[in-house]
Parts: structure tokens; C-alpha cells; sequence
């Protein structure tokens, strides 16, 4: 075990040397511990983080080796009121748009992208197969197979509610054609 002590109420970032090892690979670290430090980007709590890498093994002791061997950095305490990462609604686009409206039309890259995206903050690195069938779409029904596809993963890996949340933020970010 590792002399620091994870304090689960501050959010972690990663350190200069935590950004050079995901950007070059160079210092070696194990697929579990690049996993997770892939996760920390100093907005997710202790929480969101355990909740996203149960699949990695104890959050805890993953984390403690990352900061022990000085790849992320203690930051700002986490808010009283925090809303975890992966229940938390997409941003609007744009300001014009309000609560409950959908998001002005995008292009199919432009879906595809944010899905991905989407995909990737709730799964993590192990979302890659699945972003790649997502941005090879050529169209609009085998984008929405991908998604499909997407969606029935994370009904398995995480929950009903998280593959729910997925489909409508992507649906509200759907193409027109």
C-alpha cells in the first residue's frame, strides 16, 4: 500500500506527469492504473470515479498507487451538492436553448462525435469499440444501430438508468437526416 491517503472528498487532476504518460506512454503504467487515470480530469469526485472503474478492481487502492507515484494531484474539495458525473444532463449547445429543448440540429459527424464522447465519460477507455463503430457510421441508420448497440452495453456493464440517460442525451442530439 502506498504512503498517501485518497481523500475521497477532494477531486483529483492529473499531474504534468500524469498528462505525459497518457499523451506518450513512456513511464509503463499497468492497463488497470492508465484506465483510471484516464477518468481523472478534476471534475470528477471520488465517487464518480469508483462508479465508473468498478470493472478495474478497488478505486481506492488504484488511485493511491497513481498518487503515490505522482500521476494525479489533490485539487479543490468537492462540491456539498455534487450531482455524480454519470447522472449529470448534457450541456445545452447553445444558450438560446432551455431546459427540456432539444438541441439545434447537428450534422451526423457532429452526433457521432458527441456520442462518443458521451460514451466515453460514462465507460472510460473500454467504450473504444464501440466509439469506433459509432464514428464509422456512414449513415443514419447504421448510426443508430451503433448507439443501439452502445446503449444494450451499458444496460449490461452499468445500469437500465445509465443506458436510459445515454439514449435520450444522444437522441436529443440526433441528426435530422
Amino acid at each position: 500500500m502506498g504512503v498517501c491517503v485518497i481523500q475521497k472528498n477532494v477531486v483529483y487532476h492529473k499531474s504534468a506527469k500524469g498528462i505525459e504518460a497518457i499523451a506518450t506512454r513512456q513511464h509503463g503504467l499497468g492497463p488497470k492504473l492508465r484506465s483510471l487515470l484516464i477518468l481523472v480530469d478534476g471534475k470528477k469526485t471520488f465517487d464518480d470515479l469508483a462508479q465508473l472503474s468498478q470493472m478495474l478492481g478497488d478505486t481506492n487502492e488504484l488511485l493511491t498507487q497513481l498518487s503515490d507515484q505522482g500521476f494525479i494531484e489533490p485539487g479543490a474539495a468537492a462540491p456539498a451538492h455534487h450531482v455524480p458525473a454519470r447522472a449529470s444532463a448534457p450541456a445545452p449547445l447553445s444558450p438560446a436553448s432551455g431546459p427540456g429543448a432539444l438541441a439545434p440540429a447537428m450534422t451526423l459527424a457532429e452526433a457521432q462525435r458527441f456520442a462518443s464522447r458521451r460514451l466515453t465519460d460514462l465507460v472510460g477507455p473500454n467504450a473504444q469499440e464501440l466509439c469506433l463503430r459509432i464514428e464509422a457510421a456512414r449513415n443514419l441508420r447504421d448510426f443508430q444501430v451503433a448507439v443501439s448497440r452502445a446503449e444494450g452495453m451499458l444496460r449490461q456493464v452499468h445500469s437500465a438508468h445509465t443506458a436510459d440517460e445515454f439514449a435520450a442525451a444522444v437522441h436529443s442530439h440526433m441528426p435530422a437526416s
